[in-house]
């Protein structure tokens, strides 16, 4: 079966690749008859993979060129992604070990994910973050198995149901293969890092038409390096040390020698934590000298009030546990058996797991009770605080006329985690063809399981020792049971039945009627279980999610192709789900008009929805560990009030966001006019407008929304320390009441208001054949987002952000980065057994500055890092920010163009050798300052950019 795109009466089909698209005219008149195939977006068969929305194929022979290790790196490069992924490289997300993938920048659950055909099942993770409720996991999809990949860059919800608003993506494994066939590579950076090495197979055997069956195996095997900050070389180090403080001398005063805090007032719970107290700050010196750094505001990046000035501590090295790259050892299977019955009747069967495993190192556990931790509990109560406070007379009290706060490090406990997701995959079902109509029907299985291990939590029980009977820090310290590893586990899956047939209803002057009729029935489950010790209430600091639900999806869709002239045909969908408690029914139309054979024109209309995920609305609560600015104790976001200190300039603080059942879908209505021109025989031009609104987006109240807005949402809540002693004072030394540090935030899945995205996509593709010297082929993929506007809430302006990082364009959304331009270039050269390909990829610039909050404009605009023109510093802070970047025109992420290039050599028998170099110049990715603190800390935005320099990778593979 062929599965190139087709050009039929020069309306061309476009099938952009990684590293190139081809593009393939078909003289009507002169070509044999096309075999009629099912197409991602459609179940009518038709002889044209090309309809009324723009289809992107990628094929194997691409994939490979593209140099990707992985499903994820291979989606990233296409212009038409955006933010909204999760990427699989180091830990601190709430999806670590998951990769995912968001079109047009709304959110990786807004984007549907199918294996030949069929939507897999969302993973076993509760993501609170915005457009991440359902997460399906690319790591389930291994590269080797894949024969090509269909994106449908169009709303699908008529056709596939909830999650297909912003498009799908269609995985589609080798089948009918004959032959066995082993591959390895290797892969690493020009510094020997970010290493991946990987053994795969295919073997398939019996031919269908003469055997009456064929079986095929594939497997995929990989194992990936850890690589750790101090190893990564190619990001801009000079200038995260410079105005970040990234991988300067100092990293931790929290060490084994622990930091004494004496109580402002007895019983207040308040504690000495500036410079001005220093007086009142006592730490100890036994560690190594080598180990010990006197405090310098410059060199060490810290603001006047830190009371590390001028004091000598004993540094701990945190840095030596933050990787950029996490070790991963990954396998996948994946096995399809077919049996021809007769003529008329097939049967199938499918099963595959997978297996991705992930160890994340860390530093070992410290606290600083300065303020309390949350302790929480499973039975969804709100978290209740604990605060290790050494008594009078305590054997490490250094005040003997107070109390005091401790700061200290469980050196000697092991920190870090693993992260292990397994899939499984199960369908069998019948095809085949009885009178005018050709169908099938499955009964599928998907599951995924995940186990995550959490290592060295402090264990309140045995921390506590110290208070109840006097134990010593030293003691403690040495303790193996002071801390405990956590394991939580869960799972997810689907089970769905299906039925669907397609058929002729006559004809019209353009051709066949087609028609398609389906439905389905489908059985989601989600079950998460936090660890016992957490659970009961054991250990500090540490979140449980707890969530078990399951719900019954029935569904029916029709679809009518009208050719109604052999130059215009338009394409009718309609689809019905039923939910428990909701109903849905929504259209799609769409057309295409051959102009001439030069020139096409063709656009769609469609409705959409997406169906609230089942962690949002199942029994149970999320509880997580969040940061923002508490505006009350720290007014401008940098300088804290009398009584407060520094951590209420950026808080981090407790969660808890309880499922809700009432929440409605998400709708969305989409649009896209596409002009496809053939100029010359060997010239294709695409450009295709889009724009999608989606309203009612089902998210989670935003932490700082809430702070910021007490009392407007009546299911949310700030929680603050009630004790008056913690209450700060304004300006005028007066005492703001209820003032207390935040200790937890309440939160609420709400249906909030609206994303609009629009834009153009571009696609050149020239070919041009070179007689004895070869082929040429040239292809440029561009795409340009003309507006991205968010209406973080019900009658909250949206304002036009594309081009910018969102949070800090307007600060009252939450949106991640979206550059108004990507672009891809490739042009292969091939001749007998050579071919080379040379890729241009490049990323546009993100503003980082703030222009609006909602209905306040600022007047004029100003960055949010740095000082501005009438010498504030930023809400964002990096004093020394201006001195590297001056003026809005600098205050930004810089563009990014790489250059790859990959040679195939295929003359040797039955072996394929491959080497491919990416990023050839070695170009750093650029500077981002949000990615150069303690936290994220890997000096790259992983959604647009990477810090692995010149990357090799050198495959074989061989036939027998």
């Amino acid at each position: 079966m062929k599965h190139n795109l087709v050009l039929k009466q020069s309306v061309i089909a476009v099938a952009l690749a990684v590293g190139g698209a081809q593009f393939a005219v078909a003289q009507q008149a002169a070509e044999p008859a096309v075999q009629k195939v099912f197409v991602t977006g459609s179940n009518i068969k038709r002889a044209e993979k090309e309809g009324s929305s723009p289809i992107q194929t990628v094929n194997a022979k691409q994939i490979a060129a593209s140099g990707a290790n992985t499903v994820a790196e291979l989606l990233k490069t296409i212009p038409a992604f955006g933010s909204g992924a999760s990427f699989d490289t180091s830990a601190g997300s709430f999806t670590s070990g998951a990769a995912t993938a968001s079109l047009r920048g709304m959110g990786s659950s807004s984007t549907l994910v199918l294996l030949n055909g069929r939507r897999i099942t969302a993973s076993a993770y509760a993501d609170p973050n915005q457009g991440k409720s359902a997460v399906y996991d690319l790591n389930s999809i291994p590269v080797s198995a894949l024969e090509r990949v269909e994106i449908f860059k169009d709303g699908a919800s008529a056709v596939y149901g909830s999650d297909a608003i912003a498009g799908v993506i269609n995985f589609i494994t080798k089948s009918d293969y004959r032959g066995l066939e082993l591959s390895a590579s290797v892969a690493a950076n020009d510094d020997g890092e970010f290493g991946k090495r990987t053994v795969s197979g295919v073997w398939g055997f019996g031919d269908l038409e003469e055997n009456r069956f064929n079986a095929l195996i594939s497997f995929d095997v990989s194992k990936r390096d850890s690589t750790n900050v101090y190893d990564q070389k190619d990001v801009e180090n000079g200038l995260y040390r410079a105005i970040n403080g990234r991988l300067n001398p100092y990293s931790s005063a929290l060490s084994g020698s622990p930091f004494f805090y004496k109580e402002k007032t007895p019983g207040s719970k308040a504690f000495a934590t500036t410079y001005a107290d220093r007086a009142n700050i006592v730490n100890r010196l036994d560690c190594d000298k080598s180990q010990q750094i006197t405090g310098n505001a410059a060199a060490h990046i810290l603001q006047a009030t830190d009371p590390l000035i001028g004091r000598t501590f004993c540094n701990y090295d945190t840095n030596g546990f933050n990787e950029v790259q996490s070790a991963g050892k990954d396998a996948n299977i994946l096995s399809r058996f077919t049996l021809k019955l007769n003529d008329n009747l097939t049967a199938f069967a499918e099963a595959g797991y997978s297996r991705t495993e992930r160890t994340y190192t860390g530093a070992p556990i410290a606290m600083r009770s300065t303020a309390s931790s949350s302790i929480f509990t499973a039975d969804g109560k709100p978290a209740q605080q604990y605060q290790l406070i050494l008594p009078v007379g305590h054997v490490d009290n250094p005040f003997p006329d107070a109390r005091s706060a401790v700061g200290l490090r469980m050196v000697n406990a092991r920190g870090g985690s693993e992260n292990l997701n397994e899939s499984f995959r199960v369908l069998t079902g019948l095809k085949g063809t009885t009178g005018n109509w050709d169908w099938e029907t499955g009964l599928l299985w998907n599951r995924s399981e995940r186990e995550g291990t959490s290592y060295g939590r402090l264990h309140m029980p045995t921390l506590n020792r110290i208070v109840t009977e006097g134990r010593s820090i030293a003691d403690t310290i040495k303790d193996p049971n002071v801390t405990r590893d956590i394991v939580n586990k869960g799972y997810a899956q689907v089970k769905q039945l299906d039925a669907k047939a397609s058929t002729t209803l006559g004809k019209l002057p353009g051709g066949d009627i087609g028609l398609a009729i389906g439905g389905e029935f489908r059985k989601e489950e989600i079950s998460l279980s936090p660890d016992a010790l957490t659970a009961s209430g054991q250990i500090i600091g540490v979140a449980n999610t707890s969530l078990n639900g399951e719900r019954n999806v029935r569904s029916a869709f029709v679809e009518l192709r009208t050719p109604f002239l052999k130059n215009w045909e338009m394409d009718f969908a309609g689809r019905y789900d039923k939910y428990p408690g909701e109903k849905s029914f929504v259209p799609k139309v769409g057309s295409k008009w051959t102009i001439s054979e030069r020139v096409a024109l063709r656009g769609s209309f469609a409705k959409g929805f997406r169906a609230p995920a089942l962690l949002q609305v199942a029994p149970g609560g999320v509880q997580s560990f969040t940061s923002a600015i508490d505006y009350l104790r720290c007014p401008d976001g940098q300088k804290f009030l009398e009584n407060g200190e520094k951590a209420d300039c950026k808080k981090s603080f407790s969660s808890l966001s309880a499922s809700t059942p009432d929440l409605k879908p998400e709708k969305s209505k989409s649009y896209s006019l596409g002009l496809i021109l053939n100029p010359m025989k060997d010239l294709d031009v695409l450009v295709d407008w889009y724009r999608i609104k989606k309203t009612s987006e089902t998210a989670l109240i935003g932490a700082q929304a809430v702070i910021q807005n007490p009392g407007r949402y009546p299911t949310a809540a700030v929680i603050r320390d009630t004790n008056p002693a913690t209450w700060v004072k304004d300006a005028n030394g007066v005492v703001i009441p209820n003032s207390g540090p935040i200790q937890q935030v309440n939160r609420a899945w709400v249906n909030q208001g609206s994303t609009e995205v629009s834009g153009l996509d571009f696609e050149v593709a020239y070919r041009k054949s070179l007689g004895d010297w070869g082929r040429l082929t040239q292809n440029l993929s561009w795409s340009h987002l003309m507006e991205f506007r968010r209406a973080e809430r019900p009658g909250f302006q949206a304002h036009n952000i594309a081009g910018s990082y969102g949070n800090y364009a307007d600060r009252a959304t939450n949106v991640d980065d979206n550059p108004r331009n990507r672009g891809s270039y490739s042009i292969n050269w091939s001749k007998a057994v050579h071919s080379v390909t040379a890729t241009v990829d490049y990323v546009g610039p993100v503003s980082l500055v703030t222009r609006w909050d909602n209905t306040t404009t600022y007047n004029p605009p100003v960055c949010y890092y740095g000082y501005n023109a009438n010498g504030k510093l930023g809400e964002g802070g990096l004093e020394h920010y201006s001195e590297y970047f001056q003026g809005l025109n600098n205050c930004s992420v810089k563009s990014w163009t790489t250059v790859g290039v990959n040679y195939t050599y295929t003359g040797i028998k039955n072996l394929t050798l491959s080497f491919n170099v990416k990023n050839l110049f070695d170009k750093k990715a650029p500077y981002d300052p949000r990615y150069g603190d303690t936290t994220d800390f890997q000096g790259f935005d992983p959604q647009l950019h990477n810090g692995m320099g010149r990357y090799f990778r050198l495959s074989a593979s061989y036939k027998f």
